[in-house]
């Protein structure tokens, strides 16, 4: 017998909380240019424009943040 065969199966689809609030912030970000692109037929004429600037910003400021947490995380190994 395998030690390997008396550890507890995983679950095929279980998720850790890291991985689950990357998810959940990643479709937050997906959505939020929508909210406000789509929000600015109601009464607020600077949505659409809050909304583009998000949808092209977004990936360099994610980029940005990226970068400066793997540079952190290498410098203190």
């Amino acid at each position: 017998m395998n030690p390997s065969d008396d550890r507890p199966r995983r679950p095929p689809f279980q998720f850790s909380l890291v991985s689950l609030f990357v998810l959940t912030s990643a479709i937050a970000v997906a959505a939020a240019p929508g909210f406000y692109m789509m929000r600015g037929q109601r009464g607020m004429p600077q949505a659409p424009l809050i909304g583009m600037l998000m949808l092209l910003m977004g990936p360099l400021l994610l980029m940005t943040i990226v970068s400066l947490f793997v540079s952190l995380m290498s410098r203190r190994d």
